[in-house]
Parts: C-alpha cells; structure tokens; sequence
C-alpha cells in the first residue's frame, strides 16, 4: 500500500463522510507540536472536473487540521496519506469511511449512519450474489466494531422507518391518483353538464326538434350538479 504526501490543494473531501469534525484547533495544536502521527486515507480520482486529484477516504479532522495550520503558515500544505483503489461502487465507499473511523467516539445518530452504510453494502453485495458467510449482525459487527445486540436493535429501527416511508410513500402515490382521478371525473361531468344545458336552450326554440324529453333532461342536470358539488 503506498504512503504519499499529498498537496492539500488536490484534495477534496468526500461527500458521503458522515462525521461531524470537532476539535479541529485541538488537533492542529497537537499536529503542529509532534507532527501527523496517523495517515489519512485517499483513493486517485480524475473523473470529477474540479481542479482536485485525490478524495478523502479517512482523514478529514486530520486534513482541516493541516488546513488551518497551513492558512497560518504554522505547517507544510501536505498531507500524508495511503492510496487505495478508487471504489467501484458508492456503497463500498461508504463501508470504506466506516472502517477506516472505528477508533472515533460516536454518538448515536453516527453509529446509526454506520450501521445504515454498512447495511447499505450487506445489500448491495447480496445483490451481486456476493452475501458475507454467517449472519448480517455478525458481519456489521465484525466492520463496526459494535456489539451484536446493538446493531441488531438498530437494524429494526432502520427496517421501520424504511417500512414507514414505503407506507407513507404509497399513500401519497394513492392520494394523488385520486385527485387526479377526481379532477378527470368532474371535468367530464362538466362537459356533459354543458352539452344537457345547451339541449335545454335548444329545446326552447320551436325551430328545433329534439330526440330528447326535456323533463328528462332537467332530471340529468340536477343528478349531475349534485355528482359535481360531491366532487369539488
């Protein structure tokens, strides 16, 4: 694996980092007296137009710490960092940014993310028959660093909330076409409410003979105003 220093200004930051970066002065401190004890983690990316080279896997405390340090002219613009293989799906990054920040302390809403990634990539690797030996719990475990009873609590809240938004969802979908449903009904009431209307006009005149008994005609009026009251 191969450790680079790499120019701060062919870095970017990885936009599915799911870590709040705190104490950022606290470690440009400790960095600026003992140096950078710990690589951060890049893979090569030229794909994205932005003037960038490299995507921050692990290390981004570390890099904003080098960052500030080096606006104040206090450190080198370089930031040492192992290179890996791009990954060749989102959700094996994803799992990448997890294991390479097991040794961060973490509130619940990040172990959450976590185990929401990690899920994410059990699923994704099912889905190319690809599944990790034993059970998902076990395997999470085994990347997370969490215990068992944990991840398998979370995984059924992360399974309600994807059950609650499917319902929710087809809700909104049903509640949509009945509106639509009820706009295309009414429109066609309208129209047949307006040619019964024109009919009765044409009834009045004594030039014009009508197929159509006029009394039963006023009956499909009145039946339609009230369909279309019903509908508005």
């Amino acid at each position: 694996m191969e450790i680079c220093n790499i120019n701060l200004s062919d870095i970017r930051v990885n936009p599915n980092n799911i870590y709040e970066e705190q104490n950022i002065k606290e470690l440009a401190d400790s960095i600026e007296s003992f140096g950078q004890l710990e690589n951060a983690t890049l893979y090569e990316d030229l794909s994205i137009d932005d003037g960038k080279k490299y995507t921050l896997v692990g290390g981004h405390r570390r890099y904003l710490a080098i960052s500030y340090l080096a606006e104040r002219g206090l450190y080198e613009p370089v930031l040492k960092a192992r290179l890996i293989e791009k990954p060749n799906v989102h959700q094996m990054e994803q799992m990448l940014i997890v294991t390479d920040n097991q040794q961060r302390v973490k509130d619940k809403e990040t172990k959450i993310r976590e185990i929401y990634y990690a899920n994410n990539y059990w699923n994704y690797l099912v889905s190319i028959n690809q599944q990790p030996q034993g059970k998902k719990r076990e395997w999470i475990a085994k990347k997370t660093g969490y215990g068992e009873r944990v991840i398998q609590d979370i995984l059924s809240d992360i399974k309600k909330q994807s059950m609650n938004q499917q319902s929710l969802t087809a809700t909104q979908s049903t509640s949509a076409i009945t509106v639509d449903n009820k706009a295309e009904t009414r429109k066609a009431l309208m129209r047949a409410k307006n040619a019964i209307n024109k009919a009765l006009n044409l009834s009045s005149n004594d030039s014009v003979l009508l197929a159509f008994d006029t009394e039963y005609l006023e009956d499909c009026m009145d039946k339609l105003k009230f369909m279309i009251d019903d509908l508005s």
